[in-house]
């Protein structure tokens, strides 16, 4: 596989508005930090409110900076090989980084004088952007497998990580585990993984899973169809000009 799954120029367009993106969600949290306290400015006293949003958009990058590395690598390698899916276990791993800000939806409250409709769509900026993040990886790896399995197959690499990543995302939430628990505390993370893992004992956990997987899988799904239209019109665009043209004369 030598040829680069995704035109680079392409690449380089989603990644400049994606830093955009993020940029502005810096400058929105920075913006408001200042509002509330403009005599500390220029203070060590200044300090960032809602350090977790910073925090949570630092992690969404990871998955899609692993996603490019694997991408990279993609051009050397025909199949499937053994640095490919240690990269990719690593990614699927900091996937569900990117679409857990969207339970960030919960700090959502009222805090004078910064206008409620200010902290909305600040948090929805922070969250849009780290959907963006993730949706982008998952995009890059489901080319992949595309090309190496066919098109079913991308489709339920697609299912099936969104599937994990929505019952990640209620580890992070709602059991507070985080991505590198794996290497700081292994045991103590299957184990937790065992018992939420019980939809028996907690429904909760499986109502919630369901839920954001469909929520997440139809959202990703609108993306790419939307993403996809022009490549779509073009064949279509060229049926039209070929059936108006007039039928060649014989000689």
């Amino acid at each position: 596989m030598k040829e680069r799954l995704i035109p680079r120029r392409s690449l380089r367009m989603a990644l400049l508005a994606l830093a955009l993106a993020t940029g502005v969600c810096l400058a929105m949290i920075v913006g408001r930090t200042i509002f509330l306290k403009p005599l500390e400015i220029h203070g060590l006293r200044q300090r960032i409110e809602f350090p977790g949003f910073v925090w949570n958009l630092f992690l969404a990058w990871i998955p899609l900076v692993l996603a490019l590395v694997i991408h990279g690598l993609s051009a050397h390698f025909k199949r499937l090989s053994i640095e490919l899916a240690a990269c990719g276990i690593v990614w699927i791993l900091f996937f569900p980084n990117a679409p857990y800000i969207v339970t960030d939806l919960v700090h959502w409250s009222g805090h004078a004088p910064i206008p409620k409709w200010f902290d909305l769509l600040m948090i929805m900026s922070f969250a849009w952007t780290g959907m963006l993040l993730g949706y982008l990886s998952l995009y890059l790896m489901q080319e992949l497998v595309r090309r190496w399995k066919g098109r079913a197959w991308s489709w339920c690499f697609v299912i099936v990580v969104l599937a994990l990543s929505s019952f990640g995302i209620y580890l992070g939430r709602f059991r507070r585990l985080n991505s590198w628990d794996v290497v700081s505390h292994p045991m103590s993370l299957l184990s937790d993984v065992a018992r939420s893992a019980d939809f028996a004992r907690s429904p909760e956990t499986l109502a919630f899973s369901v839920t954001f997987f469909s929520f997440s899988f139809f959202t990703y799904l609108t993306l790419f169809t939307l993403t996809h239209l022009h490549g779509l019109a073009e064949p279509a665009a060229l049926k039209t000009v070929s059936a108006s043209l007039p039928p060649e004369e014989s000689t």
